[in-house]
């Protein structure tokens, strides 16, 4: 059985597949589908975007979300 670090990349993977094949619906409904491990999941993520970018490159990235209205 995996353990809750397992099952939050696992989740954290899925959802990142959903959202590239355009599935948003279904991103949604594995986001949501275990409480226990939301902040973990999140921290997953982070951790995988973190790991693209510089702090720099970060900021200019989100600015540029954040102006073009993405989300």
């Amino acid at each position: 059985m995996p353990d809750r670090q397992d099952e939050a990349f696992n989740a954290a993977a899925a959802i990142v597949t959903c959202i590239l094949d355009g599935d948003t619906r279904e991103a949604r409904a594995i986001a949501f589908s275990s409480d226990l491990l939301h902040a973990d999941m999140i921290l997953v993520l982070a951790g995988a975007l973190a790991a693209g970018h510089t702090a720099e490159s970060w900021q200019q990235s989100l600015l540029e979300a954040h102006l073009g209205g993405d989300s």
